[in-house]
């Protein structure tokens, strides 16, 4: 803990509440300039281009950040003239195929050599990802890519109705309350900012009842979060039967893929469905959910490709290549992260981005059979288990599979049943069920759905 968070988690609360407003007011001035609001008009304008003018668009986007990495980085540069690859005669996007990928362990190790030698560093802010196997990534973000990555984030938000002046309730990561603090509020507010940032970390059946209170008192329409954090209210709200005494009218996750289940409880305690986003700190895809419910690529906002799996012609690697960070070009990085494409790729909303229709998530996310085959998509096992408030599979080095469960108070002998019937009519494994207080986070605050330690599953 920093000298300044020191200070700030002995304040009374109302001087915590002034100290997160000021330091609101000092992102929003940055975050959203005069610049940001013209970019985010040209963003708006661009997202229902027809589909030869956003591949044109792509292309162009892609030569022009092509040519300033070659210009600019000591490493590109070095890795262009290896490969024979040359930027300025680019006429075809497949002619990047004869670059390599890049992996976040290729960012921290070149990163000196990788960097934009003409961005001044005022003019950059330190982007951080946590990484769910605990690799985090420190890189320079030029403000020009900060405010293009908010435009087309705040783009998907108002297409569902979601306006600036829109409180949200937003549960992160940070301790943004005291963690020895024992009664509400567990929330501070940022007013410059209209975000009431409750506490995830006191989110417990003790502390239920005041949630529940400050929402209905607030009445804040708005709630965003990781979705294991918000179906962990929900299930919390469910088992000591609260309600909220209004209409939440929208529900946004991030950071984590949706499950099935976790679906289900948010539907059922607040009567609206979740809406999902996909993205990252790092500024190489984008896929965000249309007014039909459809997942797009934001094709406008970075190139990204879909590289076929091993497993099935239908689950793609998800490889993106950025347009907008001239302080850190990231070329053909492997998010680690793997997609499905839906086979019907209209959409009444007219949009030319490529549907996804599921986030499978991390590639390493399978559990590994008796006879070596490697299943993904668990979240169904859990599907019919709404009594369930967390989940993690874990598969241990010998191939033993361990369903690591938080249960609500509701959970009976008659779920454990349906979970026995769920994986066993999916998996040839042998496993056991344990059953928890609490699934450990990352230090991002993000749960990581299945872990495995099985070496069969290193290929």
């Amino acid at each position: 803990m920093s000298l300044q968070e020191k200070i700030y988690s002995r304040l009374p609360v109302f001087l915590q509440n002034i100290a997160c407003s000021m330091k609101g007011r000092e992102i929003a001035s940055r975050r959203y300039s005069r610049e940001f609001f013209d970019l985010f008009e040209k963003i708006r304008d661009r997202d229902r281009l027809p589909a030869d003018e956003m591949s044109e668009l792509r292309f162009r986007r892609l030569r022009d950040n092509l040519i300033t990495a070659y210009e600019t980085s000591e490493y590109y540069r070095d890795l262009f003239d290896r490969h024979a690859f040359d930027p300025y005669r680019m006429e075809d996007p497949d002619e990047l195929l004869r670059l390599p990928l890049h992996r976040k362990a290729d960012i921290k190790n070149n990163l000196h050599s990788m960097v934009n030698r003409t961005v001044e560093k005022g003019s950059t802010i330190k982007a951080t990802t946590s990484g769910t196997t605990g690799s985090g990534l420190v890189f320079p973000m030029s403000h020009a890519c900060e405010r293009e990555t908010w435009a087309v984030w705040w783009r998907y938000r108002h297409n569902h109705g979601i306006s600036f002046d829109t409180w949200c309730a937003i549960f992160g990561a940070r301790s943004i309350v005291p963690l020895d603090q024992q009664t509400p509020p567990f929330y501070r507010t940022i007013s410059p900012m209209r975000q009431v940032l409750f506490s995830m970390h006191h989110l417990n059946r003790r502390n239920i009842a005041s949630y529940v209170e400050a929402f209905n008192k607030m009445q804040i329409p708005w709630i965003h979060g990781h979705p294991s954090t918000i179906a962990n209210m929900a299930s919390l709200m469910h088992e000591n039967d609260l309600r909220l005494n209004y209409p939440v009218k929208y529900i946004t996750i991030g950071s984590e893929n949706l499950l099935e289940h976790q679906i289900e409880i948010i539907e059922n305690v607040f009567g609206i469905t979740p809406i999902q986003h996909y993205g990252l700190t790092e500024p190489v895809a984008n896929i965000s959910m249309c007014e039909h419910g459809k997942l797009h690529i934001d094709e406008d906002y970075s190139f990204v490709e879909l590289v076929p799996t091993e497993e099935d012609d239908n689950r793609y690697h998800l490889i993106g290549t950025s347009f907008s960070n001239d302080a850190l070009f990231f070329l053909r990085y492997d998010t680690n992260d793997i997609v499905t494409l839906e086979e019907d790729q209209s959409c009444p909303c007219g949009r030319s981005g490529r549907i996804i229709k599921s986030i499978e998530g991390r590639k390493d996310d399978y559990i590994v059979m008796r006879d070596g085959t490697r299943i993904g998509r668990l979240s169904t096992i859990f599907r019919r288990l709404t009594h369930v408030k967390e989940a993690q599979i874990r598969q241990e080095a010998d191939g033993h599979v361990i369903f690591f469960v938080v249960k609500s108070a509701k959970y009976t002998d008659e779920d454990e049943t349906v979970l026995k019937e769920e994986i066993e009519s999916r998996l040839d494994v042998d496993y056991s069920i344990k059953y928890v207080d609490t699934i450990p986070k990352t230090k991002g605050g993000k749960l990581k759905f299945v872990i495995s330690n099985y070496e069969g599953n290193r290929k």
